[in-house]
């Protein structure tokens, strides 16, 4: 992976939501991968069935996840990836519309580097991202192998 280059997977329900933030990554020359929910992600981030081809489907080096999602939650996510050494040192932030403290703080709690609030327009949302994307590109992260542990 090329230095401030990211790949980024993007957990979130809504079609529209993974519509916009795709339109506001394409400038910053990131690879954006979108699944629907936490059970996806697992999926996604272990390789396999669908993603098993690592080619077109790489390790992201950077999680953005909403919260409310069917089947497997971000929290739910959240949990999963910090109890798990090969992803856990993944950044991960939460992108949600919920304002409560205890979304905020529990999303904390359970390992999230950053809480992002959904902007009401696309101008607001690219300058978020922007951002943030600039800030972990600029970070050292790990390197993953294209093989897939047995115990991961």
């Amino acid at each position: 992976m090329e230095r401030g280059r990211l790949v980024i997977l993007l957990v979130e329900d809504d079609d529209n939501d993974i519509f916009f933030v795709r339109r506001a990554t394409e400038a910053g020359g990131h690879s954006l991968f979108g699944v629907h929910n936490g059970e996806e992600a697992v999926l996604y981030m272990k390789g396999f069935g669908e993603f098993a081809d690592r080619k077109k489907f790489p390790i992201p080096n950077v999680v953005l996840t909403d919260l409310k999602m069917p089947r497997m939650d971000g929290l739910e996510l959240l949990r999963w990836i910090r109890s798990n050494p090969r992803y856990g040192v993944i950044p991960t932030m939460v992108y949600s519309s919920s304002h409560l403290e205890s979304d905020i703080s529990q999303a904390y709690a359970l390992g999230a580097n950053a809480y992002l609030a959904k902007p009401s327009n696309l101008k607001e949302l690219i300058e978020i991202l922007r951002l943030t994307y600039e800030f972990w590109s600029k970070c050292e992260r790990p390197t993953f192998s294209l093989r897939e542990s047995s115990s991961a």
